[in-house]
């Protein structure tokens, strides 16, 4: 019983979080298994692990996007199937799994690459009265990790709220193949998000100093 009450304490109201993570699409059908996997992506995990614990630590609210189509998704005449609903593809990894169900978390299932049109996730930044920091980490850089991370930049422009967003190089990462260069796509990952005000930062320690220069951080 006091576990459960001193769990109910830790609980944060919406309009109390300053800081937020978003982790988008570490899926399993992206990472460990399915047409559309890559088994590389695995490397990005200590560093974001790194950034969940930042982020419990200092009482920040932990947001997973995830891939979670319908059968019959118009993504998929541009991808193969993957990640549809209530598979195991559609499941968070299991090394961040355990973090699903804790306090302060939210989980945005969406059918499309930019996880902002969803709806929910708009709506629950409106509740967010006292935000001043969000970070952004996950796959895929040029895609899922851009769209959502410069949609959420113009949507907190559209309700003229200032907010500090960072992009952590070390936890987020592309493919390559034959027509995608990785290398190159990064780098427009990184020009596009910074010109939407996005502070692109290498790792977490720089993270860390970025925010003790812009007084997020004592």
């Amino acid at each position: 019983m006091k576990d459960l009450e001193t769990e109910k304490k830790g609980v944060l109201q919406p309009e109390n979080v300053q800081k937020a993570l978003y982790i988008i699409d570490m899926n399993n059908g992206f990472v460990n298994f399915g047409a559309m996997a890559n088994p590389a992506y695995n490397a990005l995990v200590p560093e974001q692990l790194r950034l969940v614990n930042k982020i419990r630590k200092e009482k920040g609210q932990m947001n997973f996007i995830l891939e979670g189509h319908t059968p019959d998704a118009l993504e998929f005449k541009s991808y193969p199937k993957h990640c549809i609903m209530g598979t195991k593809e559609a499941q968070l990894i299991p090394e961040l799994l355990p973090e699903q169900p804790k306090i302060n978390t939210n989980t945005y299932y969406k059918n499309c690459i930019n996880g902002m049109l969803t709806g929910e996730v708009a709506q629950d930044i409106l509740k967010l009265k006292a935000l001043k920091e969000v970070i952004f980490a996950g796959v895929c850089a040029d895609l899922c990790v851009m769209d959502f991370a410069r949609t959420y930049a113009r949507f907190l422009e559209q309700i003229n709220k200032e907010v500090k967003l960072f992009a952590v190089k070390k936890a987020i990462d592309t493919f390559d193949s034959p027509d995608h260069n990785r290398k190159e796509w990064l780098d427009i990952a990184w020009k596009v998000m910074a010109q939407a005000g996005i502070h692109v930062v290498e790792n977490y320690e720089e993270l860390e100093a970025k925010e003790m220069t812009l007084g997020l951080k004592r």
